[in-house]
């Protein structure tokens, strides 16, 4: 299949709808062969129809004019798809693409046919009753009504039930990284449409209908939009500083996401560069910006603007250059860790409810501690209830998500339930528990990932807190720590079962994880805000 790709943008390939184009064309790619050409209209060399009708006359299919339509239209007669991608300028096309669309007269006959429905029109010289075509549009209104309804006239007029449309209103909101993942979507519909196209050389209403929805609720989008034009009267670059930052507070509280509220919030940032301070009050239904009147905050941040904004926009990591010291955090440090879910829409798109997509520390406690608890009455039941526990587990994946750690554990315990089956020495085997126990721990330390990081990332954004290193870092200093104790706990357990103190092996062993508890409670609060503070 041979495709052609008239990208009318003057931003070329950086356009916010060859994005959109882009998405299509992998779809189509997945279904179908295809040779691609993608042709930059802004980069041509095409002059205006000098209206001579030489190429009717003189020269018939041939214009007189020597510049890159010849090229042009010899690949557009010959390509089975065509795709219009270009945004809405002044309810119209871009002006070049308008110049390629006059200088198409020569595909066309000079004499006029009737048509049945009582119009005329020009035949085409050549034979096109097979190819396709798709309209890719963005526009930087949030509705195609009065819009769109002069260029969807024109291509209907020229393509009829032959035209597929792909039209996204508020296609400004590409731009804004806060809201790469409600795009992400988008463009997750936009492949689709190309697949369906390659199927069916049509789009299904289904996905017309995804793609027809707005980005974001039109209040919504005429705040951010308004919020935009950094436009400021004065002439001090202080002033227009304020003015800038000002706006840009409106858009973050303008991308809020309610559904992540659980309680009042209030942020305060002060931008040291600017000598400028904002409020931002999470409520249940909206964000609101304060520029004065300020209460007592939840969170302060103290940053440069152009630090914070290039952190909302996603160039820095706001966490590596918190790292590094490059801002300031006071108050309820745990507010941070929850700012995509505030302010990323990521979050407000619904997760598709799939089995096992969160980790359950519990699973992996339970295999362990079951065998902890019954080896020491009785050796045999106690390996084969860790056996039979063992073999819940995988269960339980339809539910849960297992971690390596969760399918590590599995073989280990069932060889130390054998073992036990076998006339093993009890005790010996519950200190080699708890060194492997503490081993794995310790061990995983040196992966990328600690051990309790793959747990406490549901309540941190998922895998997302991944790629935060304080949180792995607070991750890997707790994960150690929780080796060296079970470590010693083995061989605390190894030297209290050989004395008087026997009986109290188990409140030991079971009073110490509950003080680590409480510490690790303590730690992942204090840890990571010791470092905001700076």
């Amino acid at each position: 299949m041979k495709v052609l790709v008239l990208n009318g943008s003057p931003k070329g390939e950086k356009s916010n709808t060859f994005r959109i184009t882009r998405a299509f064309l992998e779809g189509l790619e997945e279904i179908e062969s295809c040779s691609v050409n993608i042709v930059n209209i802004s980069e041509k060399n095409i002059e205006h129809c000098r209206g001579c009708f030489a190429c009717w006359t003189k020269t018939p299919g041939k214009c007189i004019i020597r510049d890159d339509m010849r090229e042009l239209i010899e690949s557009y007669v010959t390509s089975d798809v065509v795709i219009w991608s270009f945004p809405l300028y002044y309810f119209g096309m871009p002006s070049k693409v308008k110049a390629f669309l006059d200088r198409m007269l020569p595909t066309n006959l000079p004499y006029m046919s009737l048509n049945k429905d009582g119009t005329s029109g020009h035949p085409s010289r050549y034979d096109l009753s097979n190819q396709r075509y798709v309209l890719i549009s963005t526009c930087g209104f949030y509705s195609t009504k009065k819009n769109y309804d002069a260029l969807f006239k024109q291509f209907d007029i020229l393509f009829g039930d032959k035209l597929s449309k792909i039209i996204c209103p508020e296609g400004e909101l590409f731009h804004v990284s806060q809201l790469e993942g409600r795009i992400l979507e988008y463009l997750s519909y936009a492949k689709q449409a190309g697949r369906e196209f390659g199927y069916n050389s049509a789009i299904s209403s289904d996905t017309k209908d995804e793609l027809g929805k707005l980005l974001y609720p039109p209040d919504v989008f005429v705040e951010m939009a308004n919020a935009s034009w950094n436009i400021s009267e004065g002439s001090m670059e202080k002033r227009q500083q304020q003015d800038r930052s000002y706006n840009f507070m409106k858009q973050m509280a303008a991308v809020y996401n309610p559904k992540s509220y659980t309680k009042d919030v209030l942020i305060e940032i002060y931008f040291t560069d600017i000598d400028k301070t904002y409020q931002l009050f999470l409520g249940r239904e909206k964000c609101t910006v304060n520029t004065e009147n300020f209460v007592t905050y939840t969170t302060r941040i103290e940053t440069t603007f152009e630090l914070w904004k290039k952190i909302s926009e996603g160039k820095v990591n706001g966490a590596k250059a918190l790292m590094k010291k490059q801002y300031r955090v006071l108050g309820d440090f745990s507010i941070m860790l929850k700012m995509d879910g505030y302010f990323g829409i990521k979050s407000q798109i619904p997760e598709k409810k799939s089995a096992g997509n969160k980790t359950n520390m519990t699973l992996l406690l339970f295999q362990w501690i079951a065998l902890w608890v019954v080896l020491p009455i009785d050796e045999i039941w106690g390996g084969v209830v860790g056996i039979i526990v063992c073999s819940v587990i995988p269960l339980l994946s339809y539910k849960f998500k297992l971690t390596i750690y969760d399918e590590i554990s599995i073989p280990l315990i069932c060889v130390l339930g054998i073992l036990a089956v076998f006339g093993t020495n009890p005790t010996f085997l519950i200190c080699l528990s708890y060194l492997i126990f503490g081993f794995m721990w310790i061990l995983s330390c040196w992966g990328k990932i600690p051990l309790t990081a793959y747990y406490s990332c549901n309540d941190y954004n998922g895998k997302d807190a991944f790629e935060n290193p304080l949180f792995l870092k607070t991750n890997r200093i707790l994960t150690a720590a929780w080796g060296v104790l079970f470590l010693i706990i083995a061989f605390c357990t190894y030297f209290l079962m050989g004395s008087v103190l026997s009986s109290y092996t188990g409140l030991v062993n079971s009073i110490a994880p509950a003080v680590m508890g409480a510490f690790t409670k303590w730690f992942a609060s204090w840890y990571p805000a010791k470092v905001a503070r700076g």
